[in-house]
């Protein structure tokens, strides 16, 4: 299956990212003329082409809409509510206004969030307690990353490039490193391409245990919760004795990385085990008890669901395409990822339906399979010679050798949360014209939106948590 899961405007030149054959594509659009043109077409998703040229409009007020169009999934009914006067609108919040009937309320909740949130407005259209709409707005958190890599060099761009979304540092850092290695002609040893593939799936497996924690305290089941707020940190202990840190901050740089020199290569690969051992003795134990308990597949099957029409339709991309039984995945048949098996999403489908036990499930799923992948590959990586001061890899005093070969580059890497998009528009001296980044959840907070629609009210934080989007990965 094809998806366009990106788009933008380079120099007056509009460009589309496609993902085809599990391999991301960047392709000129010639067909269209404007950026309203997107948004005709219903083959590019309304959050991506208002994510990509929306433009502050203010206000939102539709309040004097009658409450069916305004709840219509009909694309050209609703044209309005995402345009005006020839101009795409942004999504970002600015007072929203919608319009409900008699018997039905409106409810907000935030941007100001009780407990350690990110902000976010989320307008709810309520009756009694059953959500029949939901529209979400974001924008609290505008750090204005974009503008500040215009005309920088990769050694004020990379550090930027591990805070467009904390948590996806490592990710982020792979997918503008591979863009200078293009750009510079920089080469890359196979331990250093293999061992940051480590990083980016030990940053997968410590999210997805503090994720499962985060769902089974949304309802209530503490023994799971206990385990994986603590035991994350096992995870987190391997990164910072593999870089330094616990975030792998500033492990990635082009045609490198940078391992812990206080440790030896053999302590450096042992200490992969001491994360299977707390997993296997401690996390995994709990995950299947939580998996078998009753009480809990109800209160999670049939809850927050999005089908696979809705992803084909809506471009939902990664870990929550996945979970609906698309297996939408950039690691299969990648050089980068050898030997990599993707999920059994088909053969077992009655796991991946769409639903919160899915995304529970999946986690779970997706833990097990990059530490097989890992354990597996141990050996293929000579740890000898990534850990020796001797180590061939580029330093950055060496860029300033390499010439840069002004053009568009594209690179993408399936995070946690899924493909993460980077397009930098670079000149003759390598510093950057312009960009496009497209976190996953530009994508994804849709899903949010439909898979609440005739869920309890009560319901929300549950399905929030279990989609757990990066607010300040779409806020750039």
């Amino acid at each position: 299956m094809e998806k366009i899961t990106g788009v933008t405007n380079f120099d007056g030149v509009y460009h589309q990212f496609v993902i085809r054959d599990q391999k991301m594509i960047r392709e000129e659009v010639k067909s269209k003329k404007s950026n309203i043109d997107f948004l005709l077409d219903p083959q590019y998703p309304v959050w991506l082409v208002r994510h990509a040229f929306g433009q502050d409009m203010g206000l939102e007020d539709y309040s004097e809409l009658k409450e069916e169009d305004y709840l219509s999934d009909n694309r050209g009914k609703t044209l309005s509510l995402h345009q005006k006067t020839g101009v795409v609108r942004d999504l970002s919040y600015h007072g929203l206004h919608v319009p409900f009937h008699e018997g039905n309320y409106s409810h907000a909740v935030g941007p100001i969030h009780a407990g350690i949130i990110e902000p976010g407005h989320f307008r709810f259209v309520v009756e009694g307690e059953v959500i029949r709409h939901l529209t979400i707005r974001l924008g609290f958190q505008h750090r204005a990353i974009r503008e500040k890599m215009f005309g920088k060099s990769v050694l004020d761009v990379m550090p930027l490039s591990e805070t467009i979304s904390g948590d996806t540092s490592v990710g982020y850092a792979v997918a503008f490193s591979k863009i200078y290695e293009e750009m510079y002609g920089i080469p890359i040893s196979k331990d250093v391409t293999l061992f940051r593939f480590f990083l980016i799936e030990l940053e997968r497996i410590a999210v997805h245990i503090g994720d499962l924690g985060g769902i089974s305290e949304d309802i209530g089941y503490y023994p799971l919760y206990g385990v994986c707020v603590t035991d994350r940190g096992a995870a987190l202990g391997l990164m910072e004795t593999w870089t330094g840190n616990r975030f792998g901050k500033a492990a990635i740089r082009p045609g490198r990385v940078r391992v812990n020199g206080r440790i030896s290569a053999k302590q450096a690969k042992e200490a992969f085990f001491n994360l299977k051992k707390v997993y296997f003795k401690r996390i995994r134990p709990q995950i299947l008890r939580a998996l078998s308990v009753s009480t809990l597949k109800e209160r999670m099957q049939g809850c927050g669901f999005i089908s696979e029409l809705d992803v084909e339709k809506h471009g939902f991309s990664g870990m929550i395409a996945r979970m609906a039984g698309v297996g939408d995945d950039l690691r299969i048949n990648n050089p980068d990822y050898p030997g990599w098996v993707p999920l059994p999403i088909k053969e077992e489908h009655h796991h991946y339906n769409g639903d919160v036990w899915a995304r529970m499930y999946i986690r779970y799923a997706e833990i097990e399979q990059s530490l097989k992948w890992i354990e597996s590959h141990l050996d293929y990586l000579d740890f000898k010679s990534l850990w020796s001061e001797n180590d061939s890899a580029t330093k950055p005093s060496q860029w300033k050798e390499w010439k840069p070969k002004a053009g568009i580059y594209t690179a993408s890497v399936e995070a946690w949360r899924g493909p993460v998009l980077v397009s930098l528009d670079i000149d003759t001296n390598g510093f950057v014209k312009n960009s496009y980044i497209r976190d996953p959840s530009v994508l994804n907070w849709h899903a949010l939106e439909l898979a609440v629609r005739g869920e309890q009210i009560g319901d929300f934080p549950l399905n929030n948590k279990s989609f757990n989007l990066s607010y300040v990965g779409f806020d750039l």
